[in-house]
């Protein structure tokens, strides 16, 4: 099974292993762009994460981030516009002050709302989601939000003023999901999105539910994208269960292994990823062995063996000692899909 799909996101992925004790400070005051008047129980979270605080009556607020690396700052209030702030300089202590601006929605999309279909809204949310939602699986609170806009040239434009508000029934998140832009073209039947979740951990009714979650977590973190730069930070991808390879060698039916240390450049405080051809990830989720390699029994594009297999661009990314991750990653998705809500775990979860 091959889909056709391409992903643009932020990932800001963090694992603590040495400087498990390391934090970042983040201070600053809320206030209305248009009179500068400070706006109190303003939400500010750490994107992809657990951690979140609201702003006091003045305004001001203190969020801390555990670890060092780089990280995003969501700040949000309702009837304005969210405000994304990259932080990408490790440092003890930050100073962000935000002026949150009155939504305003392009005319254009505003007037243009009743012209889609409901297979334009099932490919939204299909893409954001990974699956298809549902009540016992990523329900989605307040599906009717986004503002659909289908153009002339077959193209869907897809905006939200308001962060989309979903649970996973299936592993125990509630998840606030910004969507910053998205667009699916018909034409060629590929998408590119951005996006940022926050996540906030429900509490389980009894231990035989609160199993069940902790499974469906640590299955989907097996063959995660977190799990992947982790094990690429510490160079150690076949023992997590990854295998990098070339994606020119799979086209004749050959699995030749990318060597780490080709695109991986070591500095005082972060790696450097030079991805300079089309690599293809094979997300095993057992270690991988050179029997596996060498004889070439998974044959990734006979049938569907049921693990995930994703392209990843060229593109250069920067990974902190801490493994957080900051760039523009871009994949295309090729069998089985690891890239929606319904993959992803707060960044705090299996830190080491």
């Amino acid at each position: 099974m091959k889909v056709d799909f391409i992903i643009a996101c932020f990932l800001c992925l963090c694992i603590s292993s040495q400087v498990i004790e390391a934090q970042q400070v983040v201070t600053g005051i809320i206030t209305d762009a248009l009179d500068g008047n400070p706006i109190p129980n303003a939400t500010i979270r750490i994107a992809n994460s657990t951690t979140g605080t609201y702003s006091d009556e003045s305004g001001n607020y203190s969020i801390t981030k555990q670890g060092t690396g780089s990280f995003e700052i969501i700040v949000y209030h309702i009837g304005y516009q969210p405000m994304i702030h990259v932080i990408d300089t490790p440092q003890s202590f930050h100073q962000h002050n935000v002026a949150l601006a009155i939504i305003e929605l392009p005319e254009v999309i505003v007037t243009a709302r009743s012209n889609y279909r409901r297979r334009d809204v099932n490919l939204f949310w299909f893409r954001i989601l990974g699956e298809n939602p549902g009540k016992n699986g990523m329900e989605v609170i307040n599906p009717g939000k986004p503002y659909y806009y289908l153009n002339k040239d077959n193209m869907l434009k897809v905006s939200c003023g308001e962060p989309a508000a979903i649970v996973n029934h299936q592993m125990g998140y509630r998840i606030r999901y910004i969507l910053q832009s998205f667009q699916h073209d018909y034409n060629n039947n590929q998408t590119q999105y951005r996006g940022i979740p926050y996540f906030e951990e429900l509490i389980p009714q009894n231990n035989r539910e609160k199993d069940r979650w902790e499974k469906k977590r640590k299955e989907v973190y097996s063959v995660s994208i977190t799990h992947f730069f982790r094990a690429l930070y510490q160079e150690k991808i076949h023992e997590e269960g990854f295998l990098l390879v070339n994606g020119d060698s799979l086209k004749h039916r050959k699995i030749s292994p990318v060597i780490l240390s080709d695109f991986l450049q070591f500095e005082q405080d972060m790696v450097m990823a030079n991805i300079m051809y089309p690599w293809v990830l094979i997300c095993f989720s057992k270690p991988v062995t050179a029997a596996m390699i060498e004889n070439g029994v998974y044959d990734i594009w006979a049938t569907d063996k049921g693990f995930p297999v994703v392209e990843l661009s060229p593109q250069k990314i920067r990974v902190y000692s801490d493994g957080s991750l900051t760039g523009v990653l871009k994949i295309k998705e090729l069998q089985n899909s690891i890239l929606g809500l319904s993959s992803m775990l707060p960044i705090e979860y299996e830190m080491k």
